[in-house]
């Protein structure tokens, strides 16, 4: 078990950091505008883990350490609900509420979508 949990905290420590940077090199100084770097990564994550998931159910090539190094940690560390949720709320706290809209609705189903296209991707 404790190797299992070093697994999943190394792929969510490279995960972390590559939101990181995309956020800090895309997202505004001032949360005004539209949040991209935010929902960049949410996106590409999601893609990533519907290709990763039709990966190991297509192949059968990943072992368990595999999935929780790739889906849980490098994935779950590179998205991230609580950062839509507070620049949501900024939004609608500075009144700019079209920016909330096509920003909120727009990450929840552009990851739903993209997590669906990249399983169907590979198994299809």
């Amino acid at each position: 078990m404790i190797r299992l949990i070093f697994v999943v905290a190394l792929g969510g420590a490279a995960g972390s950091v590559l939101r990181f940077l995309i956020q800090r090199s895309l997202n505004p100084a001032m949360l005004n505008t539209f949040p991209l770097g935010t929902w960049l990564v949410n996106l590409l994550g999601s893609l990533l883990v519907g290709i990763l998931w039709g990966i190991s159910e297509k192949f059968d090539t990943f072992s368990e350490e595999s999935k929780l190094l790739l889906l849980t940690g490098i994935c779950g560390g590179l998205t991230t609900l609580s950062a839509l949720s507070q620049e949501s709320i900024l939004l609608l706290k500075d009144q700019k509420y079209s920016i909330f809209l096509v920003y909120f609705f727009t990450t929840l189903l552009g990851s739903l979508a993209a997590t669906w296209g990249g399983y169907k991707l590979i198994v299809s």
